[in-house]
């Protein structure tokens, strides 16, 4: 089971305490991790139950993807918070320079969203 991890277990059981009641361990090198299920008071999760749980959290995180990719190109927030400095000068020629700057940042930020569109479900 390649995706096993804590999450998936807190899916089925979210009372479950990670190394308490279980813990996912690499027995070798390229090998997938195994369920090393050690509660008394919980029922081990059957393979159907794994199965679905792994299938839910690879949605979900896939769904969430975007917040990341999004964050990694989006412009420096300084360069907006510049943008709005200018466009309060009395200057005109600074104010309209802001104004330009402005709708440079929300373009780039539209292009991105668009790029990392939102998952399904969101």
């Amino acid at each position: 089971m390649q995706h096993l991890d804590h999450n998936v277990i807190l899916r089925i059981h979210p009372q479950a305490i990670p190394n308490v009641d279980f813990y996912a361990r690499i027995v070798g090198e390229n090998t997938l991790p195994e369920l090393v299920w050690l509660s008394d008071s919980l029922p081990e999760p059957t393979h159907d139950e794994l199965q679905t749980a792994i299938t839910r959290e690879l949605a979900e995180r896939q769904a969430k993807a975007y917040i990341a990719q999004r964050a990694a190109e989006y412009p420096p927030m300084q360069d907006y918070i510049d943008a709005q400095v200018k466009k309060a000068s009395s200057d005109p020629a600074v104010r309209e320079a802001g104004i330009a700057q402005e709708a440079a940042y929300i373009s780039t930020c539209t292009a991105i969203k668009t790029k990392y569109p939102k998952g399904e479900n969101k």
